[in-house]
């Protein structure tokens, strides 16, 4: 056996475990990482030499080194824009260039352009492309153009005997009614303004109703007047015994267009439909479906306004990015409206163990790891998503300073066979015959 074979034996082992100890320098280098995935190596032997009967190993190599995929534990970080997935599947990423890249470090923010990305710049998408709020920071004012009022009518109530003043005093309007109700409606401009219904019981069963506004909003010589003047949308209801609305004998007129009058500027309502009543389906006892028609009766007991709706709003700005688990991006506005724009998507691998690791957490697909599977968060076996949250690295520092220890402690005794064999390749060029 020639003495030199040991020394380059125990060089494979010494190069093999510097590698080892490099891939444990980087797992604890990469502890406070997000998104990390512990790497993790392993050895093979090198081609052995069949010498006779024996068959001698010519040392060790470092195999493939892997990143086998482990759900790394959640933190929240208070940022809306953060994500973490709960689950499989991965982020996908795009340069400028259009390259794909696939991550689980969910640190997203809005660039310059309005784009989802992360600190590198890498654009995060959707389903359908980018994730933008470009051109969704406002959203502008709609004019009211629908008013629905569901109330119940007091069927004891007496009539008044005064009647509506057209224009005139608050106490005026009061006098000639037995109920009112106050509701908003916008301009075209967004702006707010008060329509007040007052109903009156006219005569049995029947009810007439006026709609009356700021006579100072409508009328530019009297910016300070107290007075509320009628705005033309007279109507009656009329009632059967039953307390249901009777439809065909009712007269609901809608509110024209109104100018409103705000100094010297002008905006305008256009006309708004009026109704009291909407229609929903119910189930009979018998679980088949009955479409009922509600929101308008006269029952004894007060009057009140059980809700009112319209569609009017005004302009909003954007105060907050929402993300559900199931990856809708929403924005959420100052006028309480929500509007969703887009769902992040996640991709999902064959053997997500083949990913090649392309640095910065990010991931290029092999053809051992095969395609992305792309779909939306929740689907097909895709993780949920935690909006605030981000996923911590998957290293374990106790594992590996375990590895260390080993590394070295093999390091240290191959280095001894080194210094073995050269000491018995020492003896051996000492020989001399006698």
């Amino acid at each position: 056996m020639s003495l030199i074979g040991p020394l380059f034996t125990a060089q494979t082992a010494i190069n093999a475990f510097s590698e080892d100890l490099n891939i444990a320098g980087d797992n604890i280098a990469n502890l406070n990482t997000v998104g990390f995935k512990t790497s993790r190596q392993s050895f093979a032997d090198l081609l052995p030499t069949v010498d006779g009967s024996l068959e001698i190993g010519h040392g060790v190599r470092l195999g493939p080194t892997t990143q086998p995929f482990q759900q790394g534990a959640i933190e929240n970080s208070g940022n809306d824009t953060d994500l973490a997935i709960q689950g499989n599947g991965y982020f996908i990423l795009k340069n400028t260039a259009g390259d794909s890249y696939y991550t689980r470090a969910g640190q997203f923010q809005l660039d310059n352009n309005s784009n989802l990305a992360n600190p590198s710049g890498l654009l995060l998408q959707g389903l359908g492309g980018n994730i933008s709020l470009a051109g969704a920071e406002t959203i502008p004012a709609t004019p009211t153009s629908q008013l629905e009022l569901n109330l119940n009518l007091d069927a004891s109530a007496v009539s008044p005997t005064a009647t509506f003043p057209g224009t005139g005093s608050v106490s005026q309007w009061m006098t000639a009614s037995n109920f009112s109700t106050v509701t908003p409606v916008y301009d075209d401009a967004g702006n707010s303004h008060d329509l007040t219904f007052y109903f009156r019981k006219s005569a049995p069963n029947t009810w007439d109703y006026e709609v009356a506004a700021n006579r100072s909003e409508l009328d530019a010589t009297a910016p300070t007047s107290q007075e509320l003047t009628s705005v033309g949308a007279a109507g009656q209801l009329v009632f059967k015994p039953d307390g249901q609305p009777d439809l065909s004998l009712s007269t609901i007129p809608n509110v024209g267009s109104i100018t409103w009058v705000d100094g010297a500027t002008t905006h305008t309502s256009a006309g708004v439909a009026i109704s009291f009543t909407h229609t929903e389906t119910q189930t009979d006892p018998l679980g088949n479906p009955l479409t009922v028609v509600t929101g308008l009766t006269q029952y004894s007991g007060s009057s009140a306004a059980s809700a009112i709706r319209q569609d009017g709003m005004d302009a909003g700005t954007l105060t907050k990015i929402k993300i559900s688990p199931d990856g809708v991006v929403s924005a959420q506005y100052s006028n309480g409206q929500i509007r969703n724009l887009d769902t992040v998507a996640l991709a999902l691998f064959p053997n997500v163990d083949d990913l090649d690791r392309a640095g910065g957490t990010l991931f290029r697909p092999t053809l051992q790891s095969g395609a992305a599977i792309v779909g939306a968060a929740g689907t097909d076996g895709r993780g949920s998503l935690l909006s605030g949250s981000l996923e911590l690295s998957t290293v374990d520092l106790a594992a590996e300073f375990v590895s260390l220890l080993t590394s070295q402690r093999s390091f240290q005794v191959n280095s001894k066979v080194i210094t073995t064999a050269d000491q018995m390749y020492a003896v051996a060029a000492e020989l001399k015959p006698l």
